[in-house]
């Protein structure tokens, strides 16, 4: 659980939530879970039969960073892409059940929101089917459409959050003018980052790549913890990351900046379900500076909350009270 000091630190603060000012930019997914059942191998193929007993839809990406910071009790504001699809249809419909969250979008009629349907049994996955479009690029027109309504956002917002998953939204382009805006208004980024050129994302208060991101841009087969904080503090110096935050799974997170390196000690839980436990790290540590806590602090809250969220199937996402009981 968390210690009394930060406990003590979210109550006194539980009146400014609704008053924080973060916008969540990035690439929204469909989550589609199945859940069923499996009685019998299938006689065609040697792969399980699922019965299936109910199915649902959640919201993914950066709209589950969105959703867990509404969670605690703040208003976020959300800006994505959305297409004319089926799966941009039923995003819509899903965030407007969440009255706290300020939906904006750039409508772009070839674009489809990527749909991730997983197939489940006991809360195990079987299988998971992606279904996306793998060519999207952004042309001009909607780039310039996408940078007026983001600076716009910027200026009014405290913490800016960027939430790639390499589907459309964040290019080079766009990820280096929303880092440039925000350090021209003076705003604090927070990007967590899919591409394996970590330059990108140069300038940024803190950056959170995991354990196998860091390994891809390091372009090695494997890190370990030496390797790994070597590297670590060659990407805070060479690109100006003032802190470099590595998730690990069961081993927890590595802070690295240019004063310190810290490990955080992963919450021993019974895993179900890590699907988000990466949207609900940079959700909660971006709630947590808007309320002036410590990078530290923010950290060690957000960890705590992804400890709890793993114990969760689907696409999960904690209350205030989750936080502090």
């Amino acid at each position: 659980m968390l210690n009394e000091k930060l406990i003590s630190l979210l109550k006194k603060n539980k009146k400014l939530i609704s008053k924080s000012k973060i916008i969540c930019i990035g690439d929204i997914i469909l989550d589609h879970y199945i859940n069923g059942k499996v009685e019998r191998i299938s006689p065609e193929a040697p792969v399980p039969i699922l019965m299936i007993k109910n199915q649902k839809y959640e919201i993914g990406g950066v709209g589950n960073v969105a959703k867990n910071i509404a969670a605690i009790g703040a208003k976020p504001t959300l800006f994505s892409l959305s297409g004319n699809d089926q799966s941009s249809i039923i995003i819509k419909r899903l965030l407007k059940n969440i009255k706290d969250i300020n939906n904006i979008n750039v409508h772009i009629p070839n674009f489809k929101t990527p749909k991730k349907t997983r197939f489940i049994k006991d809360n195990k996955h079987l299988l998971r089917v992606d279904d996306e479009s793998t060519d999207f690029k952004l042309i001009n027109k909607y780039k310039l459409i996408i940078l007026k309504k983001l600076e716009n956002q910027i200026k009014k917002n405290d913490i800016i959050i960027l939430s790639d998953y390499n589907k459309g939204l964040l290019d080079k382009d766009i990820i280096r003018k929303i880092i440039n805006t925000s350090i021209k208004y003076n705003k604090m980024i927070i990007a967590d980052p899919k591409k394996i050129d970590l330059s990108i994302y140069g300038n940024v208060n803190i950056l959170t790549p995991n354990q196998k991101e860091m390994t891809d841009a390091a372009n090695m087969k494997s890190l370990n913890e030496k390797s790994l904080i070597k590297f670590g503090k060659f990407i805070i110096k060479k690109y100006n990351v003032k802190n470099l935050l590595i998730t690990r799974s069961e081993k927890g997170m590595l802070l690295i900046n240019s004063d310190l390196i810290r490990k955080f000690k992963s919450n021993p839980r019974k895993v179900i379900d890590v699907t988000g436990a990466g949207d609900t790290v940079i959700a909660l540590i971006g709630l947590m500076l808007a309320l002036k806590f410590s990078v530290d602090e923010s950290i060690e809250i957000s960890n705590y909350a992804a400890g709890k969220v793993i114990g969760i199937s689907g696409t999960a996402s904690l209350s205030f009270a989750d936080l502090v009981n």
